[in-house]
């Protein structure tokens, strides 16, 4: 693949591009969060509604942010120089549609919009558009990666068959809607089914796939039994996050056992991946040894519902997606294109540490008589403080894109991270 004939290739620059759209949107879904947070303060202005708020905010950090972002870091890695044009274009149409469905979650949410008599729910519709998308991508990743040998590829091949195995939840609660099946365990089950296993299938391998990619020759004798441990529990995940209370015991029991299975590999992951991957991957592989200490809990069924009921999934949510996924990400594209593509890494790290932080006084952990209005203020800080560290970073790369007269970024390097 790396000889790809100049007609069905495009340079790096297309990946670069499509890495600094995604720090766009980070930065769009990061501003949403902190409006949402001022909104909880202060309320919000005619038109907007917290709960919009929130689907537009995940959204986007899941279709715009994570998913073009760690498509173009695995093309990176397989393809090398060039990449087949095919899939520098579904790449820019993936973060296309992962923008598209913004404005729609955020002024209707799942609501039908009344046009030209009609009821339709564009939210519903545009996210559904970027599940097609990734049928395409998942197409052309199997297709193009026929015959390229990488000893992080067989993790890239499990996250993306995770990721469109995932879009069955998505569907299934249309269905479900279309229906008008109104069973909570059935409902439930279905949105945990796509959210979970987008987050931990899709996700996670291919994360841990990026970090060995950092040093394939350490990479090598990275223990195949995780991967088996991952593709065998990864699916029964979902189950976790059902309300136990009305999940069958068999049902249960089986999410025990994949809760069990996957902290076991995972942190296996960290142990042999700490001193292997590049230098700046080790903040994000505590994050996931972290994360996988709470899915420990949550495979026990009274830890779990005390869990729910507590509030911790956010917290577990921007755990993943923000300590692990997203310092990842950055760590990643210092690592393929020098420093200079995530400038400002420790003090992004840092203010993600305090947005996390910020969030322990929501949750039941922390004692309802220490609470109060201060607990609002401090979350909306620590929102703004990961956006303002983007916003820097932006910043600079496209000021070091105005200075450079080729127009990219700085050629792959293996440069050290500060």
């Amino acid at each position: 693949m790396r000889g790809e004939d100049t007609k069905r290739a495009l340079t790096p620059k297309a990946l670069m591009e499509i890495w600094i759209g995604a720090l766009g949107c980070f930065i769009l879904a990061g501003a949403t969060g902190v409006l949402f947070r001022y909104g909880m303060l202060a309320g919000l202005p005619i038109g907007l509604m917290l709960g919009n708020l929130r689907h537009a905010h995940s959204h986007l950090m899941y279709f715009g942010w994570v998913t073009p972002a760690l498509m173009a870091m695995i093309a990176w890695h397989l393809f090398g120089e060039r990449i087949p044009a095919g899939m520098a274009w579904i790449l820019r149409i993936t973060l296309l549609a992962g923008l598209a469905a913004y404005i729609p979650f955020l002024l209707y949410g799942y609501q039908p919009v009344e046009w030209a008599g009609k009821r339709l729910p564009l939210a519903t519709i545009t996210a559904g558009l970027n599940i097609l998308v990734w049928y395409a991508y998942g197409g052309a990743y199997f297709y193009l990666t026929r015959g390229v040998h990488h000893p992080a590829r067989p993790w890239w091949d499990l996250g993306v068959f995770f990721l469109l195995l995932s879009s069955l939840g998505a569907w299934g609660r249309a269905v479900l809607a279309f229906r008008r099946v109104e069973d909570p365990f059935w409902t439930d089950a279905t949105v945990h089914f796509f959210l979970n296993l987008f987050a931990d299938g899709w996700l996670t391998p291919t994360m841990i796939g990026l970090a060995g990619a950092g040093n394939p020759d350490g990479f090598r004798s990275f223990p195949r039994w995780i991967w088996w441990a991952l593709a065998v529990g990864t699916p029964g995940l979902f189950l976790l996050t059902v309300p136990p209370a009305g999940t069958p015991f068999g049902l249960r029991a089986v999410a025990g056992i994949s809760g069990g299975i996957v902290t076991i590999a995972l942190l296996a992951a960290v142990r042999n991946l700490f001193w292997v991957a590049p230098e700046g991957w080790r903040i994000p592989l505590v994050f996931l040894g972290l994360r996988a200490l709470a899915e420990l809990g949550l495979s026990v069924p009274v830890i779990a519902s005390w869990a729910l009921g507590a509030g911790l999934r956010i917290f577990y949510l921007h755990l993943l997606l923000l300590g692990f996924v997203t310092l990842g990400l950055m760590a990643s594209a210092r690592s393929i294109w020098g420093a200079r593509a995530a400038p400002w890494f420790r003090a992004m790290s840092s203010a993600i540490g305090v947005l996390l932080l910020s969030l322990i006084p929501l949750t039941g952990l922390w004692p309802p008589a220490w609470g109060g209005r201060w607990t609002l203020q401090v979350a909306f800080i620590g929102a703004l403080l990961p956006v303002a560290v983007a916003l820097g970073m932006l910043g600079r790369i496209l000021q070091e894109l105005m200075i450079r007269t080729s127009g990219a970024l700085p050629s792959p390097q293996k440069e050290a991270i500060p």
